[in-house]
């Protein structure tokens, strides 16, 4: 694993909901709502075994910031989340273990928010829509509308 340690010119205001990342006797720490040690502070990369990386992003004041990415063994993308100040912020995406997009949508305060996709083995993708977490409304989109010509026909015949 490499990561940078810098010292952190002020103390950060501490936010109870939070999961702080540090170093201390030859260790990274997580903690949740304080720390005891150095935070980390920049770019943060984790290895598997075969040398092939695990998880790559950015500290800032010990919290996650920014586009976190974690990969499976076999180097295929398992997963991106965007984070700010320690929270799930912005795009995510999950992936399959064969590289295909599993899933998309966006988190507001560690909250899913706004569309969900659910991209399903079979062509079909489910959307759900969130606002703060719950769930607001959900269909499923038919794979004959995913077929532009499949599409106009069966418009036709409506």
């Amino acid at each position: 694993m490499v990561a940078e340690i810098h010292t952190v010119n002020n103390e950060p205001d501490i936010e109870n909901d939070r999961f702080y990342y540090w170093y201390s006797s030859n260790q990274i720490h997580t903690t949740q709502g304080g720390y005891s040690g150095k935070l980390l502070n920049g770019l943060y990369e984790e290895y598997f075994t075969n040398k092939n990386l695990k998880v790559k992003g950015e500290f800032k004041k010990g919290l996650k910031s920014g586009d976190w990415k974690t990969w499976n063994e076999n180097g295929s993308l398992a997963d991106e989340t965007n984070w700010k100040n320690g929270t799930k912020s912005g795009a995510f995406t999950i992936y399959n273990t064969d590289g295909s997009i599993k899933q998309t949508g966006q988190y507001k305060d560690n909250l899913l928010n706004g569309k969900i996709t659910n991209y399903n083995a079979n062509g079909s993708k489910e959307m759900i829509t969130y606002k703060a977490g719950n769930v607001v409304k959900s269909k499923t989109v038919p794979i004959w509308k995913k077929i532009p010509f499949l599409h106009k026909h069966k418009h036709k015949d409506k």
